[in-house]
């Protein structure tokens, strides 16, 4: 597969950079639709490549099409281009960015474990997608105030596209080939320049696999001609301040993906669940303290004026738990697979305050003992349980 656009930053009206996002908002919505299509064009292409060996054509054309749309949707969006793409999917003389994909044949294995092939792939795309942020940034200010991005960041912006596009042309099964040659650019030597041949492209060459019949994008390597009336590179060589930002890119988003709140990462889930269960063990174990205290002190009390020593007990030690369950309902940490067991623990807390507010106002001895002797070590048993329970899951 060979992407080509033009590696010399074009120059860009200030208000359409200032504006990009809002500009680009609408095709990202009609690109929404054509994903969820584009899925279940996958699943079919699958099967039949499974079966096989190679991706019905009507398939690959309708899946070229929708990636060449993603395609200039991106290098838009990542200030690459100049002119608004609009929701096209054909290719055309004037195009911005331009796709050559072959229609190759498949191995069936490789077809079958392909979201496993294809894991590392997507996940160094997601990296480069998160760590080019701060980048984009920069290209963004710059743009408003320059009219054109430096080149350095605008060829490592390309870097980041292609490999995002040829990422997603390598799980739709478009390619046989993962996307990893070229990551930093392309060798200094001369393409080839005839017409799109099997030993011309990447995917086939790395592949072994004869194909080539049919091509799905323009014809002519190394580029195809543009709106300016030069010709898009398709074998991309780049300044080493390009491969210097392409660096700086992963090593800013190996630290965002474990550290954003988009994505249930590993390293946040596990953050999440040590402070949610630091929490949970700090209000167990001052619940059972002022639980412990109160009955100390209501089995001290003298008899001559019991109830009302009791009910004193009571009133200090119902604080304590009232201030639990308002620490438990704001904690935002509690992961989703123990929600179920975090509510169950905060009724049998709330059962335990229950039980207190009772015996504050209750207008006999008698009945606050019956409520210390029966109805609250049977709710703190139920809290100890519920709580062990929760604990074991927070605990792994």
């Amino acid at each position: 597969m060979l992407v080509g656009i033009s590696l010399d930053p074009p120059r860009q009206s200030r208000w359409t950079v200032f504006l990009r996002l809002i500009l680009a908002f609408p095709l990202f919505i009609v690109f929404a639709g054509i994903e969820i299509a584009a899925f279940f064009v996958v699943i079919g292409a699958w099967f039949c490549a499974l079966f096989a060996g190679t991706v019905p054509a009507n398939m690959q054309r309708f899946l070229t099409k929708a990636l060449r749309f993603y395609a200039n949707l991106q290098a838009y969006g990542y200030l690459l281009t100049s002119r608004w793409p609009g929701v096209v999917f054909d290719a055309k003389p004037d195009d911005q960015v331009t796709l050559d994909i072959d229609h190759v044949g498949l191995r069936r294995s490789s077809v079958f474990f392909r979201m496993v092939l294809g894991y590392p792939a997507m996940f160094v795309g997601w990296l480069l997608g998160v760590g080019s942020y701060l980048m984009l940034m920069v290209m963004w200010v710059w743009g408003i105030a320059a009219g054109r991005e430096p080149r350095s960041f605008h060829q490592a912006a390309a870097l980041v596209v292609r490999f995002q596009i040829r990422s997603f042309a390598y799980m739709s099964l478009l390619t046989p080939t993962q996307p990893f040659r070229g990551f930093f650019g392309d060798e200094d030597v001369a393409p080839e320049t005839s017409t799109v041949a099997v030993a011309a492209s990447p995917s086939v060459a790395d592949s072994g696999l004869s194909a080539g019949a049919q091509t799905f994008g323009p014809v002519g390597v190394p580029g195809s001609s543009n709106d300016g009336g030069t010709t898009l590179p398709t074998h991309w060589v780049v300044t080493k301040a390009a491969k210097v930002v392409m660096v700086l890119v992963l090593v800013v988003g190996v630290p965002s993906y474990f550290l954003t709140f988009s994505v249930n990462n590993p390293l946040l889930s596990r953050f999440k669940t040590e402070i949610s269960r630091t929490l949970i063990t700090a209000s167990h174990n001052v619940t059972e303290t002022a639980v412990s205290q109160f009955v100390r002190s209501a089995q001290s009390c003298p008899t001559s004026n019991q109830r009302e020593c009791i009910a004193k007990a009571a009133s200090k030690a119902y604080p304590l738990l009232s201030g639990q369950s308002s620490l438990l309902s704001s904690n935002i940490f509690v992961p989703h697979d123990a929600l179920g067991l975090a509510t169950r623990y905060e009724l049998a807390l709330a059962g335990l305050q229950g039980d207190m507010l009772a015996v504050q106002t209750s207008q006999t001895s008698q009945e606050q003992l019956n409520v210390i002797d029966n109805e609250l070590p049977q709710a703190l048993s139920r809290f100890d349980a519920d709580y062990l329970v929760l604990e074991a899951k927070l605990a792994g």
